[in-house]
């Protein structure tokens, strides 16, 4: 009976939830419930899957990401403070880095739900051109 009552509030209860983690190291993460169990992803994980991301947009460049906590209803948001390059965009650059990210989280973590990204860009350099190699 106890067992029944417990799998009706987990089966009532949202699939992705925001806790805090007072005992990692980490700080704050993702609890996600899944067939096999409970998945708990840090944020420090996101973030890297996010800078992963981001490392094949060509108008990006060094850029600083940070994960933060939102609500229940959107558990979290990206922060990307950024270095664009010359000539490109900053619509579209921006545009082409949040469809990068949610794409990574979306298959790495099968994330059911967008994740804000807001980007800040500091600075605008020359595009770095890569150098022909002689043989």
């Amino acid at each position: 009976m106890l067992r029944d009552l417990i799998g009706k509030i987990l089966n009532k209860t949202k699939k992705v939830v925001t806790l805090s983690a007072a005992r990692t190291t980490g700080g704050e993460f993702l609890l996600k419930k899944t067939d096999y169990g409970l998945i708990r992803v840090e944020f420090a994980a996101v973030q890297r899957i996010a800078e992963r991301a981001l490392a094949d947009i060509k108008e990006i460049h060094d850029t600083t990401v940070a994960v933060e906590k939102l609500n229940e209803i959107n558990p979290l948001k990206i922060r990307l403070t950024t270095t664009l390059a010359e000539g490109f965009s900053a619509p579209r650059a921006s545009q082409a880095a949040d469809k990068a990210i949610n794409t990574a989280l979306k298959e790495l973590l099968a994330l059911e739900f967008y994740v804000p990204v807001e980007v800040k860009v500091k600075q605008i350099v020359k595009p770095v051109t890569q150098k022909r190699r002689v043989r």
